[in-house]
This record gives structure tokens, C-alpha cells and sequence, in this order.
């Protein structure tokens, strides 16, 4: 008996302590009262700031709605470097299939986007027009050079992750991020952003030479299908927004 009474004590006290440091939830300072009595502020105070951009432009622009071309011209452009993809062989990105598969994403995202009543065109911005260190200023310029109402942005990061079976065919499964920036050329504002994330399970086939063919493969797909669903939310928005002149 002693035992078990020594037990429940011990219980008592842990169940005790636990419930006497549970944080109680405290309400952000916004939300009280004491802030809610003080004066509102509507412009910047910080002098940096206003190097920046003026209270009164800042005003405005929050203050304005944007308005897209009833046919809109979009200029494409894949945001250099950092793609994400890994290394499967010395000559890889040199290779016909490295080639092939960039284009097959400008492919993936123009077809999404030419199936908008409001998109007119859509043409790659070459690579000789845009600096190794670009900036919204520059890629609007670049854009405007070409006369295109909009600017796509779009970038591709995958990861992968292999599973070895001695007596089974051994499993890759890929994640692939799209990141889509819309940019208004006339305005310089970015309407639209999306984030758009697929994944893809490959068996390794017998016409595989090693399993990094079969993580391309589930890479290349994945990507495809992220591709795809970024540029259809896109069209989406574009036929959703005030137009000009609708």
C-alpha cells in the first residue's frame, strides 16, 4: 500500500506541475484595447523610406486598381541559375536531353497560357537579353524592349529521394516547386504570384542504365505537372482581373 500511495503522489505532483507551466495564451498587443485607442498612421516616418518611394506614390498605388490588356502579349522568361536539378553525369548539361528539357518547359507553360482568351502571344525572352544580375527594373526594360504587356517569370527546383529493394525494382519519388512572378510592364507591379508543388513515383525500368535515369524521369514529370498547374491558376487569375476596356 505504501508503494502505491508513494506512486500516486508522484502522479499528483507531475500532474500538478505540468498544469502550473502550461502557457496561457496571450493576446498579441495589436489586439487590445490600449492599441486600439492610439492615433492611426497612414504614411512612413522612417526618412530611408522616402528615398525609397514617396508616402504619396505609396498612397496611390495601394489605393489604385491595376487594369490588364484585353489581349495581352507575355514575354516568358525561366529566372537564370539555381534550378534545382542534380547532376546526372559529367556531360549532362551539355547533352541533347538537358536541351530538349529546358524547351519542353517553355513548351509546358506557353500551351497552358495560349489556352487563355486573353493572352495573344507569348514569346521567350532571350537569354542575351537579360544580365547575369538581374533586378525588377532590368527584366521590366527588357520586357518593354520587346513590347510585351506582361512579363512571366518562372523558376524549377526538384528533389529527390530513392528507395533500394534487394528483391523488388527500386522506387525514386520526386518533388518538384514551380514559382511563377507575373509582372505588369506598364506599371511595374506584380499582380500575381504562385507556388505550385507536384510530386512523382518511378519504378525503375529494365531500359534504365542506373537509377539516376529513373530520377530524371521522375524529375522531368514532376516538373511537367507543376509546370502545368502554376500556368493554369495563371490563366485562372488573368480571366478573373478587370481588363481594359471589358
Amino acid at each position: 500500500m505504501k508503494k502505491f500511495h508513494i506512486l500516486g503522489l508522484t502522479c499528483a505532483a507531475i500532474l500538478f506541475y505540468g498544469c502550473a507551466s502550461a502557457p496561457h495564451a496571450v493576446p498579441p498587443m495589436m489586439a487590445t484595447a490600449e492599441y486600439a485607442a492610439k492615433e492611426p498612421i497612414a504614411t512612413s516616418l522612417f526618412p530611408s523610406d522616402q528615398a525609397v518611394m514617396s508616402d504619396e506614390a505609396v498612397g496611390r498605388i495601394l489605393s489604385s486598381k491595376l487594369e490588364l490588356p484585353a489581349k495581352a502579349k507575355v514575354a516568358l522568361m525561366k529566372f537564370p541559375g539555381g534550378n534545382g536539378w542534380r547532376d546526372y553525369g559529367r556531360y549532362y548539361w551539355r547533352d541533347e536531353d538537358y536541351l530538349k528539357l529546358q524547351q519542353s518547359q517553355v513548351d509546358t507553360l506557353t500551351q497552358s497560357l495560349q489556352a487563355s482568351d486573353q493572352i495573344a502571344e507569348v514569346t521567350p525572352l532571350p537569354s542575351l537579353m537579360t544580365p547575369s544580375r538581374v533586378s525588377i527594373p532590368v527584366l521590366r526594360e527588357a520586357a518593354l524592349r520587346m513590347q510585351a504587356d506582361l512579363l512571366l517569370v518562372f523558376r524549377i527546383g526538384s528533389d529527390t529521394y530513392s528507395q533500394y529493394r534487394t528483391f523488388a525494382k527500386d522506387k525514386v519519388k520526386a518533388y518538384s516547386t514551380c514559382e511563377l512572378v507575373l509582372l505588369d510592364v506598364r506599371t511595374g507591379l506584380v499582380p500575381f504570384t504562385r507556388v505550385a508543388s507536384r510530386e512523382r513515383l518511378e519504378l525503375k525500368q529494365p531500359n534504365d542504365l542506373d537509377l539516376s535515369e529513373t530520377m530524371r524521369r521522375a524529375e522531368q514529370t514532376s516538373a511537367a505537372e507543376a509546370l502545368k498547374a502554376a500556368g493554369e491558376d495563371l490563366v485562372g487569375f488573368v480571366k478573373s482581373v478587370p481588363r481594359k476596356g471589358g
